[in-house]
């Protein structure tokens, strides 16, 4: 029926709830317009009936796809007024990088001025109008197929960092039980506590950056995944972290390896902060110089300062 309105279910997602919301936008245009018989068309009228009789809006992805199908659809019926702001929104929004597929990146931008000139002055011919149309219905087609790419990506990407969230999980108990059974004494409390204190610092660092750089939708979609496996690459960082310290490779300061606290505090500032992390691992991964000589830079200082690395350091 077209006067039906979808109504988002409990606790769905607020990007569910928001393209619903445009779903209820473009059928009550449509209605407005359709109840105008002067912009009545049979065959456009036939086409509204049957998406919406066959929309089933469960997900994200199936309410874009229903909201784009009436936009086109819309488009259609629309009067000249309705393409004359299509119109200009397009024009002000030309050359702009933070929109998808602009008009001036397919068509002539002189095409899009002498459309809205003559749509401003109210004479428009049946070829304009049909171009107009044309060309609208060009962009946002191309418009959907982009949201369609980056969604699919982000879901792709969410489906593999959930795989190898667990694949990280049974790693991370495998490695705490197997330093626990090769050490002469017992060695989980203090991997558990390097552990933890790293997935602590990690998920601190996402809740700060959430909270201070993530505005952007595509970015808070793409965060979701992020936030499960998080934790799990700070215990990674921070069960790095004892290995290091337990083997004496590094030292850091006056910390004492031996101390209960010292694990759990260089596995929070490890999990918490990437580039002292990668600092530790490009320490470990150097020979060091014999005595006179010109200490060389780490493979990965070499690599952001475009040097080539010493043949002294390990192959990585």
């Amino acid at each position: 029926m077209l006067g039906e309105s979808w109504t988002a279910p409990d606790r769905a997602s607020p990007e569910l709830v928001k393209v619903l919301g445009f779903v209820r936008d473009e059928v009550g245009q449509a209605r407005r317009r359709l109840a105008n018989r002067k912009h009545a068309n049979a065959a456009v009228e036939q086409e509204l009936l049957t998406a919406l009789a066959t929309a089933d809006i469960d997900t994200v992805d199936q309410g874009w796809e229903v909201q784009g199908a009436l936009k086109r659809l819309n488009l259609r019926l629309g009067d000249q007024s309705h393409i004359t702001g299509l119109l200009e929104y397009e024009s002000t929004h030309a050359r702009d990088a933070t929109h998808w597929h602009t008009w001036d990146q397919h068509f002539d931008p002189s095409e899009l001025r002498k459309l809205l000139a003559a749509y401003r002055s109210g004479h428009v011919s049946p070829s304009q109008r049909a171009t107009a149309v044309d060309r609208l219905t060009s962009l946002y087609l191309k418009r959907a197929e982009a949201g369609r790419n980056r969604r699919a990506q982000a879901a792709l990407k969410e489906l593999y960092l959930n795989r190898l969230a667990v694949a990280l999980l049974f790693l991370l108990a495998f490695l705490g039980a197997s330093a626990d059974m090769s050490s002469p004494r017992s060695l989980w409390r203090e991997f558990a506590l390097a552990a933890f204190a790293g997935a602590l610092g990690s998920t601190l660092s996402g809740v700060l950056r959430l909270r201070d750089q993530l505005v952007r939708l595509d970015e808070l979609r793409a965060f979701r995944p992020a936030m499960r496996v998080q934790p799990l690459v700070g215990a990674s960082a921070g069960a790095l972290v004892f290995m290091l310290l337990s083997s004496h490779a590094v030292s850091v300061g006056s910390l004492d390896p031996a101390v209960w606290s010292s694990p759990g505090l260089l596995g929070f500032v490890a999990g918490f902060s990437e580039p002292f992390f990668l600092g530790l691992v490009d320490r470990v991964a150097v020979i060091p110089e014999r005595r006179g000589e010109t200490p060389t830079a780490s493979p990965g200082s070499a690599a952001r300062t475009g040097r080539r690395p010493s043949r002294r350091h390990i192959a990585a």
